[in-house]
């Protein structure tokens, strides 16, 4: 892995409870970490069936960092993404995490 194709940013989340002033849980996303990272693929993938679909799919190459799960997300380019794969590359060497597109 080359530090020179690290040329995204993405910002890895952790879902949190905050509470507000009547002490009622309300759920957010606070940023756990921010890490260059490589576009590797981006697809997307528009279905016509009895609604119109588009899935946008991503793959993010970054230098390891401990503790991501499968519970984090990804914020790219104003965009989150929910992850639904990790897989390490060499010994601690760096991440690739499989992301599809939340939301519209």
């Amino acid at each position: 892995m080359r530090a020179g194709n690290l040329d995204r940013v993405i910002v890895i989340e952790a879902a949190t409870v905050t509470y507000d002033e009547y002490r009622t849980p309300v759920a957010s996303w606070a940023p756990v970490v921010s890490l260059r990272a490589q576009l590797i693929m981006r697809s997307l993938d528009d279905r016509q069936g009895q609604h119109a679909v588009t899935d946008s799919t991503a793959t993010f190459r970054a230098y390891f960092y401990p503790g991501i799960t499968l519970e984090h997300r990804v914020v790219f380019e104003g965009q989150t993404f929910k992850i639904t794969a990790i897989k390490e590359i060499g010994r601690r060497v760096g991440l690739d995490i499989m992301c599809e597109r939340v939301g519209q």
